[in-house]
């Protein structure tokens, strides 16, 4: 066989393990693999999660969440379902065991024997005559189930559809549709897997639990120009940016209400970092009586973020230039916006310590459909395989042990060739109810049995 290396730029490798603080092979790897990027190289080096990216991009996720919510607060029956392929069957078990510990009234559903990929007519209308509710969420499958889930709508059923599936041209009338690959989604990674996009919705639904679940604020930051003063700002929902505005005006030329900052922050708490002196300036710009009204976030910062305490925003954006992940042309708002969304994290920690268990299921799902791990796959995976070394979830323990991988430290390679297939095998043969099943089941006896069945097909 005959290798052929891709050809590479050695200034760039050079560059890339400067900026960077990696070894030269690394760099190499990187360069071919064309991640030259701050963005796409932080994926790579670093696992904190905290670097994925917010669920709530999604421009649909809110009115998932407040379906969800508003099914589990009513006591609706919820119905969730799935593929039977390992993506299927993670995606079913991450989804059903979130909205479980939510207090939802929840069952869940494969295709069983040789039903075909995705929702049919006659699974909707086994729900409907079990008396199975009216919210209805796919998995992994959906997005091109327009014509069952207008027939689950005739039938008195909402549906959510949550996949990662390219889209057809006739999308189906849910309540909402949570898909990567939609052009107008919103979301900036496609790639992810059905249990992937899963794991935005049980991200968002945790969020949901907060005070700044749908609050909307200002953030804003005024700063000396060329004899003016230039005021810029944006508008934060779910920690996303929806909204901007910047206006350069001259000190005693504009009165307030001719510009657009008052229609702009109409309703809206306005946020400052250091106070005193953006005060100090509005003064000055617009006159004495006029009042904003700001709310200083810098102790708060300086508390989650020690390292920021005294500093202003121009000082800090100085001390990061060194950082290779640091965009020079990064403005000291979206500085402000960058920290202020690090200190919401640092403050709430439960975010991530409830999140991270969930992706050994993520990991197993995005591995066996063979996604790209780049972008947000890569730390996703990562912290999936760490958790699942030390998986407490024992329907896996058993299907590990029962493929002689107890006490071995678990790789890609052992999850893609011993492990992805016997749960693959589960739907296979018609019956992926049984992985499932074995996922979650709390009766020992039942767990040996599943996981002897699995392994044995």
């Amino acid at each position: 066989m005959t290798w052929h290396k891709k050809e590479i730029d050695s200034t760039q490798v050079k560059e890339i393990a400067a900026r960077f603080g990696v070894d030269l092979l690394t760099a190499t790897i990187l360069s071919r693999r064309g991640i030259t990027t701050p963005e796409e190289v932080r994926f790579y080096l670093e696992k904190d999660l905290r670097i994925a990216h917010n669920p709530f991009l999604f421009s649909a996720m809110e009115d998932a969440v407040d379906r969800i919510l508003a099914a589990i607060e009513d006591g609706e029956k919820i119905k969730i379902f799935g593929d039977r392929d390992v993506d299927g069957i993670t995606s079913t078990v991450l989804m059903y065991t979130t909205l479980e510990e939510l207090g939802a009234d929840v069952d869940w559903a494969l295709p069983n024997g040789d039903d075909p990929y995705g929702l049919t007519i006659r699974a909707v209308d086994l729900f409907v005559e079990q008396g199975e509710g009216n919210l209805l969420i796919t998995v992994d499958c959906g997005i091109s189930n327009a014509r069952e889930i207008a027939h689950a709508a005739e039938r008195g059923m909402e549906t959510i559809v949550v996949d990662h599936h390219n889209p057809p041209e006739g999308l189906p009338e849910a309540v909402a549709v949570i898909d990567p690959k939609l052009p107008d989604c919103g979301y900036p990674f496609r790639d992810l897997a059905g249990c992937g996009v899963v794991s935005k919705v049980v991200w968002a639904l945790r969020f949901a639990q907060s005070e700044l679940y749908k609050q909307t604020f200002c953030l804003m930051n005024v700063r000396p120009g060329n004899g003016t003063f230039v005021i810029e700002a944006v508008k934060l929902r779910n920690l996303v940016v929806v909204d901007r505005i910047a206006e350069n005006l001259a000190p005693g030329l504009v009165r307030i209400e001719q510009t657009r900052l008052v229609d702009f922050f109409a309703g809206c708490e306005i946020l400052v970092y250091d106070a005193p002196p953006q005060a100090r300036m509005l003064r000055e710009l617009f006159g004495p009586s006029v009042e904003f009204g700001l709310s200083d976030t810098a102790p708060q910062l300086a508390a989650a973020l020690p390292e920021v305490a005294g500093k202003s925003l121009l000082k800090i954006r100085e001390q990061q230039r060194g950082s290779g992940y640091n965009d020079p042309t990064l403005s000291e708002l979206d500085l402000f916006v960058e920290l202020y969304v690090a200190a919401v994290h640092v403050r709430s920690p439960g975010l991530f310590a409830d999140f991270r268990p969930i992706l050994d299921l993520v990991a197993l799902g995005t591995l066996a459909d063979l996604m790209p791990l780049r972008n947000e796959n890569r730390v996703l995976v990562r912290n999936g395989m760490e958790v699942l070394n030390s998986t407490e979830r024992e329907g896996l323990r058993e299907l590990i042990s029962m493929q002689n991988l107890l006490g071995k430290r678990l790789s890609t390679t052992d999850v893609g060739w011993q492990i992805s297939p016997v749960i693959n095998a589960s739907g296979r043969m018609g019956v992926p109810g049984k992985a499932a099943e074995l996922l979650l089941t709390n009766d020992p006896a039942r767990r040996r049995e599943l996981a002897e069945v699995v392994t044995g097909l």
